[in-house]
């Protein structure tokens, strides 16, 4: 439009593409808004989407950058390209449901396994990811963590920087390591979660089901379907927050951990198990003359 329309007039030009004019000026406002510096990160973004037409903002960032010398924080350049309404429009087709899904949806009303129960210590387990902010809230990171629903012990946990299956399975072979130093078999125990794409995987459940021979539960209404771990998330964040956030790096934060579970173990007293903490609880509760030193040599 800014090309022709002092040779053809801007009503002509209007015209022959079928553009209202109050579009025109709304988008013209729109430019004319922005500050000095991001018109002229404009005018480059423009040029490369006119020779890269299907470009988004991924492909457009490293040539911009490029082009710029200067370094573009792609918050910005999404925003930018969002506001001047230059965005790639990207239709995702939706993905037919896999068959756990398909299983899942038809057992509907009759997944959650552990709500109602009054499980035996070390019976039934529960699990989930939180985020953690560190690094004086710059840094984004993971934690996965198994609760026993009876004792409030934590068998398990795992930190890393993404929500994965790979984290699961890390924090998940810790349980496998702390239950065989035990001497306690994994088979006809349950473990609760939601229905994250992790714990309906293939991996998980083939290391669930079919390797350890447990029972798998899930929550059906989110996270009030699971109050277990989001009890242990509420008191760990409380009580070790300003740690989490000093953490320098993803070593320092899995030591946090490391002390924070080893002294929920071993020392914080329950009220829910008697004002003890859950390894003594264990001791009492199983009646294993062992168990302390088992527990011990575990945790």
């Amino acid at each position: 439009m800014d090309q022709h329309k002092e040779e053809r007039g801007l009503n002509r030009c209007l015209e022959a593409i079928g553009l209202p004019k109050s579009t025109y000026y709304y988008r013209q406002n729109r430019t004319e808004g922005l500050s000095e510096e991001d018109q002229k990160l404009m005018s480059c973004v423009r040029e490369i989407i006119n020779e890269h037409p299907g470009y988004g903002y991924r492909r457009i960032l490293p040539e911009l950058e490029e082009r710029t010398g200067q370094t573009v924080n792609h918050k910005r350049l999404r925003r930018l390209l969002s506001e001047q309404e230059l965005a790639l429009p990207r239709q995702v087709s939706k993905q037919s449901p896999s068959p756990i899904e398909k299983i899942l949806k038809k057992a509907s009303g009759q997944l959650n396994l552990a709500e109602g129960r009054d499980p035996g210590p070390l019976e039934v387990f529960s699990t989930d990811f939180t985020e953690l902010a560190y690094a004086g809230g710059n840094r984004k990171a993971y934690l996965m963590a198994v609760v026993d629903l009876e004792s409030k012990y934590v068998p398990g946990w795992a930190v890393g920087p993404s929500a994965n299956r790979k984290l699961a399975m890390r924090c998940w072979e810790r349980v496998r390591e702390r239950m065989a130093a035990l001497n306690l078999n994994m088979a006809g125990r349950t473990i609760h979660h939601d229905q994250d794409s992790v714990y309906t995987s293939y991996r998980w459940l083939r290391a669930i089901l079919l390797k350890d021979g447990m029972r798998v539960s899930y929550s059906e209404n989110g996270a009030k379907g699971n109050p277990w771990i989001e009890s242990l998330w509420g008191r760990t964040k409380t009580e070790v927050g300003s740690q989490i956030a000093e953490a320098s790096s993803l070593p320092a934060l899995r030591e946090v951990f490391d002390r924070r579970f080893k002294y929920y173990n071993r020392e914080r007293r329950h009220s829910s198990i008697g004002y003890v903490p859950p390894r003594e609880h264990l001791g009492q509760t199983l009646d294993i003359l062992e168990l302390e030193q088992q527990l011990t040599a575990a945790s």
